[in-house]
């Protein structure tokens, strides 16, 4: 079936991806554990990290292999339109860059990609996108809060910047066991409810393929994670999700509808600044913000619900905010 034209129905299409592809994920990942660590993509643990994670050293990574995969698969045999290819590039150029960081820093090289050559990489994927969002395919809108504007060449710029950013913003999420897959599930939801109403059926199909992917990495890693998704998920999952995002409406909700991803990645550069004001003091016990609440006792799983908690609650908002803008309403 096709997405419907009315705001108020939507296809059983992503329904039936999401559910396809959780199903395939459910059972993908086991031989894909015993894949990758066959291949010897492992986590190397950073010595400045809390003493409580050097036990996680030597859990497979690059994880985010499958649940980048089966969204495209999902695509390929159920959406196939141009604004869904989109995304899956998007996703796959993400990928690809983790991909190769995730490999240098297993091979000993325990920062991995140099810092000029990763953010040039990513500037890289980001322009092409962005280029792509504003070319091909409906025309993005960009919510207003009381209406809706079409995403011109002039603001190719800011989402270009919005791919960097939310790719580094879920990074640096990536450091408790389930707590980046969790936190991108809500924002994908959205997204894919967006994309339904709109008429954007390709979209639609891959975020909700997204969203169930991530639901079923948390079989593997929740606490204690038997498999991390390494910088090759989490930089994927940022650019899908900023793609995404820009392409129903929501480049400028996009800090609401991440809030968690803003918090954290807020967290380090708040403590940076602070650290390097005050001659060496702390704002917090360490960031990002998940290490300041182990430190502050909390275990992951306490950390992982109280923030999904909050993400669950900022996505909900966007969604309201969304409908109030009208963004949810078909040739959007």
């Amino acid at each position: 079936m096709s997405i419907t034209s009315s705001p108020r129905i939507v296809s059983v299409t992503p329904l039936a991806a999401a559910a396809a592809t959780l199903a395939a994920g459910w059972l993908a990942y086991p031989p894909a554990i015993a894949g990758i660590r066959r291949v010897g993509l492992t986590q190397r643990i950073r010595p400045e990290g809390p003493a409580a994670h050097r036990g996680k050293a030597g859990t497979p990574t690059a994880g985010g292999l499958v649940f980048l995969v089966l969204p495209g698969l999902a695509w390929l045999l159920a959406g196939r339109g141009p604004g869904g290819g989109l995304l899956v590039a998007a996703a796959a150029g993400g990928g690809a860059i983790g991909l190769v960081d995730d490999w240098l820093t297993a091979r000993g090289r325990v920062r991995g990609l140099r810092v000029r050559a990763k953010l040039g990489a990513q500037l890289l994927v980001a322009g092409a996108v962005a280029i792509g969002l504003a070319r091909g395919g409906p025309a993005p809108q960009l919510g207003l809060g009381l209406g809706a504007v079409a995403l011109g060449t002039g603001l190719l710029a800011l989402a270009a910047a919005a791919g960097v950013a939310t790719s580094n913003a879920v990074n640096l999420a990536d450091g408790v066991d389930g707590l980046a897959a969790g936190l991108a599930v809500p924002p994908l939801a959205v997204c894919a409810w967006l994309a339904a109403v709109q008429g954007r059926g390709g979209a639609a199909v891959v975020c909700a393929a997204a969203a169930a992917a991530c639901l079923a990495f948390l079989r593997v890693n929740r606490p204690p994670a038997r498999i991390f998704m390494g910088d090759t998920g989490a930089l994927g999952l940022g650019f899908l999700l900023a793609a995404a995002a820009t392409q129903v409406g929501l480049l400028l909700l996009l800090p609401l509808l991440g809030l968690v991803f803003v918090l954290e990645a807020g967290s380090v550069i708040v403590q940076v600044v602070y650290f390097r004001r005050t001659g060496g003091r702390r704002l917090l016990r360490m960031s990002p913000l998940h290490h300041h609440l182990e430190l502050g006792g909390l275990g992951e799983w306490s950390v992982d619900l109280r923030l999904w908690g909050v993400g669950a609650l900022a996505a909900a908002a966007t969604a309201l905010l969304a409908l109030h803008g009208g963004l949810a309403a078909p040739g959007r």
